[in-house]
């Protein structure tokens, strides 16, 4: 009889661990998808994409806030000095003479195309970055390739155009390679370079969401 309820005892204990730790695995499931749910949500909240095919293999010759003289810069001869308010991804060896297609890296309104000095041919869009507006500055594209008009909506992925020619009026002579900033406002800011570490506050780093396939 000991026996019989020792072993009813041990059924029973046995019958409440099986019960508790199905219903730890539901609450992690529960868990687990919750945190997926936030992370989608985040997800379309920043939803960006790189500029230019197989980004991760580009060089970044000068990277967001680097101080640029003519002295140190990574480029030679160099005429610009401040704080660099984007990022430049260089081509690849194979597309010094190929036309070399940009995306959209967000979706927005496109503000202004045209030549800007130290750009040469240039694309501004209007996005949103966690809802709130944004500025996106591509700089050294061939003006004649931009197909979008002023007030177009251009998605994320669409072709923007074609990086301009090496050294030529369309980069204002500078090598063939995409600038990108974001300017954290509405107010449209394509300044390249700025005087101090403060102002640079009102950039976001585009390797932050651009940098990556």
């Amino acid at each position: 009889m000991k026996r019989t309820y020792f072993l009813l005892f041990i059924a029973i204990i046995v019958l409440i661990g099986i019960f508790l730790l199905q219903n730890n695995k539901e609450e992690n499931i529960e868990d687990l998808d919750q945190d997926k749910s936030n992370l989608s949500d985040n997800i379309t909240l920043i939803d960006f994409q790189p500029p230019l095919v197989e980004i991760s293999k580009r060089e970044i010759k000068k990277t967001f806030g680097m101080y640029i003289t003519p002295q140190n810069s990574p480029i030679q001869p160099e005429r610009f000095t401040g704080y660099h308010t984007g990022v430049d991804f260089e081509i690849l060896p194979e597309e010094l003479n190929k036309d070399v297609l940009v995306y959209a890296i967000c979706s927005g309104e496109l503000k202004i195309k045209q030549f800007g000095s130290g750009y040469g041919d240039m694309v501004v869009q209007e996005c949103e970055l966690n809802e709130k507006p944004i500025i996106v500055v591509y700089g050294h594209l061939r003006l004649s390739s931009i197909t979008n008009n002023i007030g177009d909506n251009i998605d994320i992925g669409d072709n923007i155009g074609l990086l301009g020619d090496d050294k030529s009026s369309e980069t204002d002579y500078e090598r063939k390679h995409l600038h990108i900033s974001i300017y954290n406002d509405s107010k449209i800011n394509t300044r390249g370079y700025i005087s101090s570490q403060e102002e640079l506050s009102n950039w976001i780093d585009p390797c932050l969401y651009i940098c990556h396939n």
